[in-house]
């Protein structure tokens, strides 16, 4: 049996190494965390955890600078 696997947009794909970690690189993350995870200020009045960093969101930008090596 032939199994055909389609590649479907993905927010989380890495395509640099900044997007491979993630919340860690970008723009909207400003070092807090909350237990343990990334606390997200892309709408500062209301912050929200987020649960695996290294899947970012749809909402990434890359934080300049973040993937000089």
């Amino acid at each position: 049996m032939h199994t055909h696997t389609l590649d479907y947009f993905s927010p989380h794909r890495a395509e640099s190494s900044a997007r491979a970690r993630g919340c860690l690189t970008c723009t909207h993350f400003h070092g807090q965390f909350f237990s343990g995870h990334v606390l997200c200020e892309r709408e500062p009045q209301w912050p929200h955890v987020v649960g695996v960093a290294r899947d970012g969101c749809c909402h990434w930008l890359r934080e300049p600078g973040a993937d000089d090596e």
